[in-house]
Parts: structure tokens; C-alpha cells; sequence
């Protein structure tokens, strides 16, 4: 007998091609542009990238106000709006003119990926997946470091005989498609929007007894746990870290180190591609294991990657190699394991809301960690104090994910006690 295909595998391919156009185009691509940028209008460095930064902010604060509808309207509605932004402010972006406008060009974005991004994509994948959750939101994250590694090329092959500005109209037109067609064809809000219930789709452990999802704990009671201020304090000083080295790191090794752009690029990739085993090999184990153990797991990860990064103050490249795979194991594999201990703990009508509370948390968390950085180098005039600060801020986090451990199993006891009683 043939196994009917889930449906789920297909909304997962039209997340994870929409999701590559977003991340890797807005977040991954996007910068290429800075120098040409600095070069035609003569801004600092500190200036071209102060968008961004107000940009993550903009988001952070969008964030807890939007999501809440994702609970009770169609997020398709949304992600389309989003693409409608997106590719308004990148036909803008390819005509821009003053600071001024590039500052609004980068809010529209940021409107734009609260609508479209992070949020709604993992509202999708919760809601189609709890048995293979792992799986599935590892692939998806998987989709934004190959976003990052197919569309620099692009730009390259572009600006070979083009412009800065005729390169960012064609990876409009590129995004546009890649973003609309999936929202069109593959993606819908929820299993029953095809005719079938939670149980007969992936099923799930909070299922009442007609097969439908629990409601789950609301904003209000998930705010009057400790567990949810700890998962606060996890993911935002995660992202807080995650960001600032990711942002830094190639002025690192580059700069400070003295690591040539041929070596440099090749490091960069080999971190890029073991960020995709991270996200994959851990969202795995994930679905094997418990959640809360294999972040642990990762947060060591990041704490022997830096570490070996401290010892490669003579630009060694094996050094620097093995800081590529290791850090960047658990770069990737943090990724994935921030949006499954969040779904673990809330998943349930109201995780929309309650996702995008952390959200706003997280959002805010890692746009501050990039500046935070400069900062310190710019104090001490080298990066390495700044890797030992991360290291004993990732090993009080790696703390704090132990405590959740231990609450995420008390509650799962608790819950499992009257119905055992039943």
C-alpha cells in the first residue's frame, strides 16, 4: 500500500523557497551593496550601516503589535503584504537618492519582514509539524545560509557588466517570484484548511480526545511563569552574541589577524556550510532528544569555537578552520534550537502571540550586539577581550538553559499525572 503524501512536505518547500528569498536577499545579499554605496555617496561606514541597525529596531518594536493576528487571521494575508513591502523598498533602494530615504527604504523592509519573516514562517511550521518539527525547521533555517551562498553569486555574475543599482532590479524581479509564487501555490495557514485535523496530519502529544490542539497557555499565563522570562533572557543574549560575532567576524580575521580575502573567503564559507549541518544534524537530534539538552549542547559548541578562536591570535589557518567548523556547528544548530524550545514550551493557538513577544526580545537583542562589539574592540583596540566577554555571557546562558531543562521536565510530569490518573 502507498503512503499518501502529507501535505506538509509541500507547504515546507514553498516556506523554505520563500524563506531563502527573505533571508538571503534582505539580510545576507543587501550588504555586497555597501561599498558601492560608500563610493558614490561618501557615507561612513557607521553611516551605510546605520539603517540596519534602525531597521532591527523598527522590527523589534512592530514585532509583539503584528503577531497577534497570526492567531487569529490568515497569515498567507500577511507574508503577502510583507513581499508587497520587500519589493516596493527594493525598487526604492534601486533608486534611492539621500540618506534620508535609504533610512525609510530600510524601516519598509523592516515592516516588511515582520509581515513575511521569522515569525509567520515558524507559525506555519509549528502548526504543520509537532513529530518532525525538528526536521522541518531545520530545513527551513537551512534555506537562508543557501540564500546567502547562491544570490552573492548573482550579484557577481550582475555587476560583472552592470551597475550596483541595475543588480538590486534583478534581484528584485529574482526575490519577487521566489517569494509570491510559493504563497500562491504551496503554502496554506493551517492542516484544515485542506480538510484535515491535527491528528491526522503530524500528530500531536496536546491533542484533546476529538483530535484537535489544545489552546495552550496565553500571553498572559506564559507571563506569569519564570520560564518564559528565562527563555528571554536565553534567546535574546543568544541572538545578542550570535549577531555580533557574525557581524565582526570577517573584520576579525581579516583585519586583525591579517588573513588575506582568499583564505578569508574559504573560511567564511566553511563556517556558512557547517552552519547548515548545525541546523539539520541538530534539529535531528532534536526529535530524538530533549530540546532543552541538545541547546545545551550547542551552547558548548559556541563556547569551545570561540575559545579555539582565541587561540589563533597568529592568524593560524588550521586554528581558524577548526573555529569555522565548530562555531559554526553550533551557529547553525542555535538557530534551529531557539525556535523548537520556544514552540516546545507554547505551541497552541495562542504561540503566535507569544512567539512574537520573545521575538521582539530577540530582535532587539541582536541588533544591539552589533554595535556592542565595536564598541569593545574600539575600547581595547582588539577583538579578543570581546570573544572572553561572549564566552562568560554564552556559559551564564548555558546555565539558565539547565534551569529550563529542569522546569520544561516538571511540567511535562505535571501534565502527565492526571491523565495517567484518568
Amino acid at each position: 500500500m502507498i503512503k499518501k503524501w502529507y501535505f506538509g512536505w509541500t507547504v515546507l518547500l514553498g516556506v523554505f523557497v520563500n524563506y531563502m528569498a527573505i533571508v538571503g536577499l534582505m539580510v545576507y545579499t543587501l550588504p555586497l551593496f555597501y561599498p558601492s554605496i560608500i563610493h558614490e555617496y561618501g557615507f561612513s561606514t557607521e553611516q551605510v550601516t546605520r539603517p540596519v541597525f534602525l531597521s532591527y529596531m523598527a522590527g523589534a518594536f512592530l514585532t509583539p503589535f503584528i503577531s497577534p493576528f497570526y492567531d487569529r487571521f490568515s497569515i498567507r494575508k500577511f507574508m503577502i503584504a510583507g513581499t508587497v513591502f520587500m519589493v516596493l523598498g527594493l525598487l526604492a533602494l534601486g533608486k534611492f537618492q539621500t540618506f534620508t530615504q535609504m533610512i525609510m527604504i530600510y524601516l519598509v523592509f523592516a515592516l516588511g519582514q515582520v509581515c513575511s519573516g521569522q515569525v509567520p514562517t515558524m507559525v506555519v511550521i509549528t502548526r504543520w509539524f509537532n513529530r518532525r518539527r525538528g526536521l522541518a525547521v531545520g530545513i527551513v533555517l537551512t534555506s537562508t545560509s543557501v540564500g546567502g551562498a547562491v544570490f552573492p553569486l548573482v550579484v557577481r555574475q550582475v555587476m560583472a557588466s552592470a551597475t550596483w543599482r541595475e543588480a538590486i532590479f534583478i534581484l528584485m524581479a529574482i526575490g519577487a517570484v521566489m517569494m509570491v509564487l510559493p504563497l500562491i501555490f504551496f503554502i496554506r495557514d493551517r492542516p484544515e484548511d485542506i480538510g484535515l485535523r491535527q491528528a491526522q496530519a503530524d500528530p500531536l502529544m496536546n491533542l484533546r480526545a476529538d483530535g484537535q490542539q489544545t489552546d495552550g497557555p496565553t500571553l498572559k499565563e506564559a507571563s506569569r511563569q519564570p520560564e518564559f522570562y528565562l527563555l528571554a533572557f536565553v534567546t535574546g543574549a543568544l541572538w545578542f552574541s550570535l549577531n555580533g560575532i557574525v557581524q565582526h567576524q570577517t573584520i576579525l580575521i581579516g583585519n586583525e589577524l591579517g588573513i588575506g580575502i582568499e583564505n578569508l573567503t574559504l573560511i567564511s564559507s566553511a563556517f556558512f556550510a557547517f552552519a547548515i549541518v548545525g541546523k539539520l544534524a541538530l534539529g535531528w537530534l532534536a526529535d530524538r532528544f530533549s530540546k532543552t539538552l541538545i541547546m545545551f549542547c550547542s551552547v558548548l559548541n559556541l563556547i569551545i569555537g570561540l575559545f579555539i578562536l582565541r587561540l589563533s591570535g597568529g592568524g593560524n589557518l588550521a586554528v581558524l578552520y577548526a573555529y569555522a567548523i565548530i562555531y559554526g556547528i553550533g551557529y547553525g544548530g542555535m538557530f534551529t534550537m531557539i525556535q523548537l524550545v520556544i514552540a516546545d514550551f507554547y505551541a497552541g493557538k495562542h504561540y503566535g502571540r507569544i512567539l512574537g513577544m520573545l521575538t521582539m526580545v530577540d530582535v532587539a537583542a541582536g541588533g544591539l550586539g552589533i554595535p556592542a562589539v565595536g564598541l569593545i574592540q574600539g575600547a581595547f583596540g582588539t577583538y579578543m577581550p570581546v570573544l572572553g566577554i561572549l564566552m562568560g555571557l554564552f556559559a551564564v546562558t548555558g546555565i539558565a538553559v539547565l534551569v529550563l531543562h529542569r522546569l520544561r521536565r516538571r511540567a511535562v510530569a505535571a501534565a502527565a499525572g492526571p491523565a495517567l490518573a484518568m
